[in-house]
């Protein structure tokens, strides 16, 4: 399904002009490739803001579609800008910089939500909100953005399209996506350009990349019922943590002798609860976990293989199994070839450095629900310094190297500049 909808999107075009109109855009577009050397220089003088701007934000991490602060802030930062924010319900904004008769219209997302981790990086700017944190580089992600959007604006008209910001609420749940797609935010969108810090990649490292970047992410849950007693008489028993267990090892099996080993899928067991005493057998045993997949038709046989092995082995020892599966919390990420090209084209250019293959990750991104609208890239980057100790996203000591936040303006900067060349 995901497939073949982008299909019919690839190539999409955009609303074709008369010939005066076409002289000025290469017109405007010349002078903005004019300025791509001052562009550099000045990104690279604003090192130290970017890095103040993403720790005020770190400060304050706030769960999914509860980031009224973070918005708050966010809107201050866009209005003294001199650009006019929009907000989102019940979080998050959008904003536009570029001519309104524009015939493309470009968008770069940045997600803003935190995790509920306990921080324990020991920074100056550490969370002030307990069990709450920037664990992901999101903090990141709003930083890159805001300092791309004062560069934008102070060259907005140079501009030959339209920019839109948008500032994603509550992407760790996958609900935000799907949520402000809800309510339009990309109806006036020809194209849109997304990225993510990675720690497992070092500073410079760059990723864009067409096809497949990330996974579709399903999850489950599973409810074994037996019958519970006394530990020392098993047999007037039917164990539920034994059906667990044995669910547990043979999903196991699932990926390495079901899946062609060339289509890539995962299959985790995340969580195990089962018993309350050391001396009663469990008459009750849950299990969730999540699947990955890059395909439609591998994601349906995960889904089918989890719910047929629940269910057996629930009944090989008598007791019975309740399947909940939530299948395509969001699709995979796929990138669009074209776009990926004109934007590498261009990273390369502004990075004066050459961009990093890196394999597609099993991770999941709502970023995809937007690819299903209109053509879009999302672009991985490196935010580990070499020679530090290198903690993953969503570790409670994950920190960002501030020579990333550099690249990350840059990126949303070749991207505007990929979708001029596009027009």
């Amino acid at each position: 399904m995901w497939d073949g909808f982008r299909k019919r999107r690839s190539g999409t075009g955009f609303a074709k002009e008369g010939v005066g109109r076409v002289s000025q855009k290469k017109e405007r577009v010349i002078k903005f490739m004019e300025l791509e050397e001052n562009v550099l220089r000045e990104v690279r003088h604003r090192k130290e803001s970017y890095m103040a701007l993403r720790q005020e934000f770190h400060r304050i991490p706030e769960l999914g579609m509860e980031e009224r602060e973070t918005t708050d802030l966010i809107c201050q930062k866009l209005s003294a800008m001199g650009i006019d924010p929009v907000r989102l319900d019940p979080t998050g904004a959008v904003a536009y910089i570029g001519p309104a008769q524009a015939s493309c219209t470009v968008a770069l997302r940045a997600d803003i939500d935190g995790l509920p981790v306990k921080e324990e990086t020991g920074l100056p700017f550490s969370s002030v909100h307990p069990g709450r944190m920037h664990a992901c580089g999101h903090d990141g992600h709003i930083a890159g953005l805001l300092g791309a959007a004062r560069l934008l604006k102070e060259r907005e008209e140079q501009l030959s399209v339209r920019v839109k910001l948008i500032f994603q609420p509550s992407e760790e749940n996958t609900l935000g996506a799907a949520h402000i797609l809800r309510q339009g935010v990309l109806s006036d969108v020809d194209r849109i350009f997304g990225l993510h810090l990675f720690s497992d990649m070092d500073t410079g490292e760059v990723s864009v990349e067409a096809g497949p970047r990330m996974a579709q992410t399903d999850r489950f849950s599973l409810v074994f019922h037996g019958r519970s007693g006394h530990a020392g008489k098993p047999h007037q028993c039917v164990d539920a943590t034994v059906m667990a267990a044995d669910f547990v090892m043979s999903a196991q099996s699932i990926v390495a002798r079901e899946v062609d080993p060339a289509k890539g899928a995962v299959v985790t067991i995340g969580s195990l609860q089962s018993g309350s005493q050391y001396n009663v057998i469990s008459g009750m045993a849950r299990v969730e976990g999540t699947c990955r997949s890059y395909e439609e038709a591998v994601a349906r046989h995960l889904r089918e293989a989890v719910e047929a092995r629940a269910k057996h082995i629930a009944a090989f020892y008598g007791g019975k199994a309740e399947v909940s599966y939530e299948y395509g919390a969001h699709p995979p990420v796929l990138n669009d070839k074209e776009f990926a090209e004109q934007i590498a084209g261009r990273a390369e250019h502004l990075l004066e450095r050459p961009l990093t293959h890196v394999p597609p990750m099993m991770l999941g991104e709502d970023f995809s629900w937007y690819q299903t609208k209109v053509p879009g890239v999302f672009a991985f980057v490196g935010c580990h310094r070499p020679g530090t100790p290198c903690y993953p996203n969503h570790h409670p000591q994950f920190d960002i190297d501030g020579d990333a936040l550099t690249d990350a303006v840059l990126l949303h900067l070749a991207a505007v500049a990929a979708a001029e060349d596009s027009v």
